[in-house]
């Protein structure tokens, strides 16, 4: 008799995704859709795909302001190596770290106005604050409940069988405080931590007044991941999650992605508590020989350099108009995404979403097919990021042509 050794899939089930999720890759596959290689010709506006000549504009790009071809950060990545003659010193940090990344960090934390680690990924940072706030070890030593937006990330979802091993895990419906405010009613003040996106990857945001209402009644911990918004929001470019949760206190945790608008690599966790930050650098992953190589950070102070110069503004702004185009022109065709710079068009089935963004891409648009793990069973789509590094009459032609190939979808 063979034992069975199939887990519980109390938390994850790859026997089920994985079959699900490829077959709808397949369908990509098939149509061309995956695996392009590219030359730029023109930024992320102008690609080029070097086998057939065809040119695209890339709106799958998380570049959202366009920073990652700014000559300021081009050039400041060149000049850090060029300084320290090193890649990097391959060790963890918290022994020995060069000068330049303590001058990031203490760029970043005069910047975002909070301790500031950097790290090479959200998905690093995640691994390696996570469980420790579920044990209790970010608090006062006792474990949290731990509660999940159901749309949260994949790179904070995947951990949850780890923080199942120290405490008891729960997912929230998208946004629902009020299934969150009952989990709260359930524990002591302050047993309750809340993991979710400030901007959600396929539309969408936090309700981040209703998140700080239930963190000041009841104690609740709060860790958002806000990659999509950092940037790309606020004045400073500190994102959706801090246009509320604006002076971080011991009790709240935002990391972010310095891959995307801010237009560098790596990530962020801002963090309002000095110990937690100093005890957070020799724990788990942060304190393996990965840090950020020298052209990253170099990279990472360029993109702080424009941050604090009137470009981020206009790069916003710029940003703000196409929002407000695309909005007005897709009103009533089912977008999601509404005052946001990511939009989702839900069509169905994978075949359906396959289709619409080959249609895209051959009229000269790349836009991301999008299934399940991702969306829901049956909700496929398709996503667009709009960018503010693009022409006003790019973001026009994109809609008109959107809704054309929309039409001819049925």
């Amino acid at each position: 008799m063979t034992e069975d050794i199939t887990g519980p899939h109390r938390y994850r089930n790859n026997r089920k995704m994985v079959p699900a999720s490829e077959a709808a890759w397949g369908l990509s596959v098939k149509h061309g859709m995956l695996g392009l290689v590219v030359e730029a010709v023109d930024g992320q506006n102008r690609l080029r795909d070097v086998r057939t000549g065809h040119e695209f504009t890339n709106l799958s790009s998380c570049s959202y302001l366009g920073l990652n071809s700014h000559p300021t950060v081009v050039e400041a990545g060149r000049a850090a190596l060029e300084q320290e003659q090193i890649t990097g010193l391959s060790m963890g940090e918290f022994r020995i770290r060069l000068g330049i990344m303590e001058q990031l960090e203490q760029e970043l934390s005069d910047h975002f106005g909070a301790h500031v680690l950097p790290s090479v990924s959200c998905g690093v940072l995640s691994a390696a604050i996570l469980p420790l706030l579920a044990s209790g070890h970010l608090t006062d030593g006792e474990p949290l409940v731990v509660v999940f937006d159901r749309f949260a990330h994949f790179s904070m979802n995947f951990l949850k069988p780890v923080l199942a091993d120290e405490t008891l895990v729960l997912t929230c419906p998208h946004n629902d405080m009020e299934y969150l405010e009952d989990i709260c009613k359930r524990y002591p003040r302050g047993r309750v931590a809340y993991v979710g996106e400030g901007v959600y990857s396929t539309g969408g945001q936090a309700d981040l007044e209703g998140i700080k209402a239930l963190q000041d009644r009841y104690g609740m911990f709060v860790y958002l991941d806000d990659s999509h918004a950092l940037s790309a929001v606020g004045a400073r470019g500190e994102g959706y999650a801090r246009t509320v949760f604006d002076t971080l206190d011991a009790r709240t945790i935002v990391v972010a992605s310095t891959a995307k608008a801010f237009g560098a690599t790596g990530g962020i966790a801002m963090v309002g508590d000095r110990g937690v930050f100093d005890f957070l650098y020799r724990s788990g992953p942060l304190a393996w020989s990965q840090g950020l190589r020298t052209a990253a950070i170099g990279t990472a102070l360029g993109a702080l350099d424009v941050h604090r110069s009137p470009e981020l503004g206009r790069r916003q702004q710029q940003l703000a108009r196409n929002i407000e185009l695309f909005d007005e022109r897709l009103q009533g065709h089912g977008l999601r995404g509404a005052g946001s710079h990511i939009k989702f068009v839900t069509v169905g089935d994978n075949d359906r979403a396959v289709r619409l963004s080959t249609e895209l891409y051959r009229r000269g648009y790349y836009c991301s097919a999008m299934f399940f793990p991702i969306v829901a069973q049956g909700q496929a789509g398709v996503r667009m990021m709009l960018r503010g590094d693009m022409p006003t009459e790019l973001t026009e032609r994109f809609a008109a042509d959107l809704l054309d190939v929309l039409a001819d979808l049925g």
